[in-house]
């Protein structure tokens, strides 16, 4: 229900800027104030959105490509790029312990990258605005409600 009424009142292209911004602003909060709890309360708001939200846009942001840019785009993202960030998020916690980094340290690295994840969102919200206007929440729907040019167009193989 979140979803829904959060594509309809910022669009999707928007959207794709609540779990950055987010996080930036929790984890900076997390680096003034730097408690486990707080940190804890952090990350679940953070792991729930992205499981509602996040993804969601995502999948949304496949919609006006071809069938094989999205197959190679999604293989590519879910192998790749996900275990890169993985290898990386052991990168710092590696570094980190052997710094002797606290809450607040360990806060204050997740700051500085999501302060990218956010410059990146908005130029990707802006990359999929240019590419598909509808993502910005006001466009034409179909009969069926979804907005008309998202709905794939039949395709004979």
């Amino acid at each position: 229900m979140f979803v829904a009424r959060a594509f309809k009142v910022v669009g999707i292209g928007s959207s794709l800027l609540f779990l950055p911004v987010f996080a930036l602003a929790g984890y900076a909060t997390s680096a003034v104030v730097p408690l486990l709890g707080l940190v804890a309360t952090v990350k679940v708001i953070e792991n729930s959105t992205d499981y509602s939200l996040q993804n969601t846009v995502q999948q949304v942001l496949f919609l006006p490509t071809s069938r094989d840019a999205k197959y190679k785009a999604k293989a590519a993202i879910d192998t790749l790029f996900v275990r890169l960030g993985d290898l990386g998020s052991t990168g710092v916690v590696f570094v980190g312990a052997l710094l002797g980094f606290g809450v607040a340290q360990y806060a204050l690295v997740n700051v500085a990258m999501t302060a990218v994840w956010v410059v990146v969102a908005f130029r990707l919200r802006k990359i999929a605005l240019r590419a598909a206007p509808e993502l910005a929440g006001t466009t034409k729907r179909t009969a069926g409600g979804q907005p008309a040019s998202l709905v794939a167009p039949a395709t004979h193989h």
